[in-house]
């Protein structure tokens, strides 16, 4: 499912919800984009397996706040991405890391999610 997201503050299209991923990935031309200075990086432990079946090292790791509602009704909460250098056709890829801390429901038949928040639940509708 492909969504709009605020991370850093930053309103993100094209942010793939992918409940196979074990990984939550922003690429690195998504940071340069936003201005979001490298230095900022945490190192990478462990190389990324699964795209096109190969290991990719992460430049590093940063944790950013994602948001999601709005005035009424929101939510935010930080999520530890892997920095890649590589193209794709996607901004970010949000794996079970962000699935679990958001507690979202993900229904792709009906292309939507939900996460719940102290005032009720937001639902955020994809392509």
């Amino acid at each position: 499912m492909v969504i709009d997201a605020i991370i850093a503050g930053w309103k993100i299209g094209k942010v793939l919800v992918d409940n196979g991923s074990s990984a939550d990935i922003i690429f690195a031309n998504t940071l340069r984009e936003m201005k979001i200075d490298p230095h900022l990086l945490y190192p990478a432990e462990v190389p990324l397996l699964g795209f096109g079946g190969k290991p990719v090292k992460a430049l590093g790791k940063i944790s950013v706040p994602v948001f999601f509602g709005n005035k009424d009704n929101a939510r935010t909460e930080h999520i530890m991405f892997d920095v890649v250098e590589m193209y794709d056709p996607y901004f970010a890829i949000l794996g079970w890391g962000f699935i679990n801390k958001f507690d979202a429901a993900i229904r792709q038949l009906f292309l939507c999610m939900k996460i719940p928040t102290p005032k009720g639940v937001i639902t955020i509708y994809g392509d």
